[in-house]
């Protein structure tokens, strides 16, 4: 609907001002849209991670048998939430664009503090018995999911470092404006590409855990069937509680992402030249 609207305002006789204005609206309250949901999806976590009705929750927060719970809360927390509000942060904090530019890499860095946090979490509970879920160890790095996170945390790592040395300390470093200029695009493109492989990571980590998930011996987020299951829905009620919670999870993270990008995608017809221009001279 979003960018039908687009084309049919372009074709229009409308004031490209009052157009201009709607379209602004419209990735204002994307951008609001965004960080709700990602809040959303972080508060569905927490209930997930530390709720204990039944086996198909993960049984609460501790630094001991329970530490990998602490990996999907931090890493919903930074790669999406932190994330998110970073991105969206140029849309709708009424500030200047040099203290817009402070809180955006502030929000970045409690992402990157959120990843070191959720991998030491994982790592620690999979190579040491004492923080096992099980008591045992578990095998690092063999999984779709594995791939993708460390696929995310590359490409975000990098455009983090590389976003700080171009826009923060261009004085120091003696980068000139044209460098500037040049990187804008690549850092915008590389920072969409790390959030969308992050969702990836999301979306395969919470399947491969409600996958291992059971109760009384069973499946927990599956059901069995004994004829053709021409109508899901009328079964959905049988999947535990704590799988529907992830799969809401997962949900709201697509629904998160699906606004942000809203909120971040610039349709030419109503980009000014010197917004571009201003987010490269801000502390110039």
């Amino acid at each position: 609907f979003f960018f039908t609207s687009l084309l049919f305002f372009e074709n229009s006789r409308l004031d490209f001002a009052f157009v201009t204005t709607m379209v602004t609206g419209a990735r204002f309250i994307a951008a609001i849209l965004a960080i709700i949901s990602a809040l959303v999806a972080v508060i569905l976590t927490v209930y997930w991670v530390y709720s204990d009705f039944d086996t198909s929750y993960l049984g609460g927060l501790n630094t001991n048998h329970l530490l990998f719970n602490w990996h999907p809360v931090l890493m919903v927390s930074g790669m999406i939430l932190c994330a998110i509000s970073s991105l969206m942060s140029f849309r709708i904090l009424p500030f200047e664009k040099l203290i817009k530019k402070y809180i955006h890499a502030t929000l970045h860095t409690l992402t990157i503090a959120c990843i070191c946090l959720g991998l030491t979490a994982v790592f620690q509970s999979n190579n040491n018995p004492s923080t096992s879920t099980d008591d045992g160890y578990a095998a690092n790095l063999y999984s779709l999911h594995s791939c993708l996170g460390l696929l995310a945390i590359i490409v975000y790592g990098a455009n983090y470092f590389l976003g700080f040395a171009n826009f923060l300390l261009f004085k120091t470093l003696n980068i000139s404006q044209d460098i500037k200029a040049a990187f804008m695009p690549y850092h915008i493109f590389l920072g969409l590409c790390a959030l969308f492989a992050a969702v990836f990571a999301v979306e395969t980590g919470i399947m491969e855990v409600t996958s291992e998930l059971t109760v009384d011996g069973n499946s927990a987020c599956s059901y069995s069937v004994t004829s053709a299951d021409l109508n899901p829905a009328l079964h959905y009620n049988i999947i535990a509680g704590g799988c529907k919670v992830a799969n809401g999870i997962g949900i709201m993270v697509v629904i998160a992402v699906f606004f942000a990008f809203i909120a971040i995608f610039e349709h030419p017809k109503f980009v000014k030249k010197e917004d571009n221009l201003n987010l490269l001279q801000v502390g110039k």
